[in-house]
């Protein structure tokens, strides 16, 4: 097995740093909708939902039993970790993950943020676990770790809502995650969900939220008006990032109705979205 060098941690751990420090390319050009909402925002009070056009949701946290996924996936893959173990393994892959929320990404290292993280700290986890070795970089069972993330559970009535919620609008997912892992996503619905709208953080976005730049992504969608999207979030953190955008948002976490700016609503029930959206 080839064993990874002291180096390539030594230039990861210098990758990294540069990573956290670096801001947008400067051959990235923020959009007009960026800058003219970056500093306002929309009353939940003058929300029409006939008006809504989009709704857009968060993938790992409102939509997908992301943890539990994890999970059991890295279970069938690292056989040899014990249940604690596998816990460990999921929980310092997620929280490597949620180190960069908010950071920017220079177009010099990636264009794809979201694979360059979990592939990165994918690689310093096997090593902290000792399974460097054993799981070289670029082995089948490295690459379907990876994977791991395209293989995740929806939360229990993810379905059904999202089925009415999609003949009356047009649903989306914007998400830290990579194009091809939101599309990936679509293999765990049936056909009868109808999402057609992809945002990611992707290059030219190349940041995590709460940046400006993915939230903006949604408002472009809908031309620039205020009144036509609106998204729904997994946690205080990203519901806060998007009103402080300007759009409309609400998150499935009840604890974030505590929060500023508030959201247009905290639920714990995923089923409260249909009257709320008059479903």
């Amino acid at each position: 097995m080839r064993r990874v060098s002291g180096y390539f941690y030594l230039f990861l751990f210098f990758l990294n740093a540069f990573i956290r420090s670096s801001a947008l390319p400067n051959n990235y050009k923020t959009s007009d909708i960026v800058l003219k909402n970056i500093f306002s925002s929309i009353s939940c009070s003058s929300l029409n939902v006939s008006t809504l056009q989009i709704i857009t949701f968060d993938l790992f946290g409102a939509l997908m039993s992301t943890e539990s996924s994890l999970e059991r996936n890295i279970a069938v893959l690292l056989p040899s970790l014990s249940s604690n173990e596998i816990k460990k393994f999921t929980n310092d892959w997620l929280d490597a993950y949620a180190s960069y929320f908010g950071k920017s990404f220079s177009s010099l290292v990636t264009h794809q943020p979201f694979q360059w993280v979990i592939r990165s700290s994918l690689i310093q986890l096997l090593a902290s676990f000792h399974l460097s070795d054993r799981v070289p970089e670029e082995s089948s069972t490295f690459n379907e770790l990876l994977s791991t993330w395209h293989n995740l559970r929806p939360h229990d009535g993810i379905v059904d809502v999202l089925e009415k919620l999609s003949k009356r609008y047009q649903i989306g997912l914007l998400s830290n995650g990579d194009t091809n892992t939101l599309k990936a996503a679509l293999h765990a619905f049936p056909s009868s969900v109808n999402i057609s709208l992809f945002l990611s953080s992707d290059y030219p976005v190349n940041c995590f939220k709460p940046c400006s730049e993915i939230y903006a992504q949604a408002l472009n969608a809908v031309h620039g008006d205020l009144t036509k999207v609106f998204h729904v979030a997994g946690s205080a953190f990203d519901t806060n990032g998007a009103r402080k955008f300007g759009i409309y948002s609400g998150a499935l976490d009840s604890s974030a109705m505590h929060t500023q700016p508030q959201p247009c609503f905290a639920f714990d029930d995923i089923q409260q979205l249909l009257s709320f959206f008059n479903v």
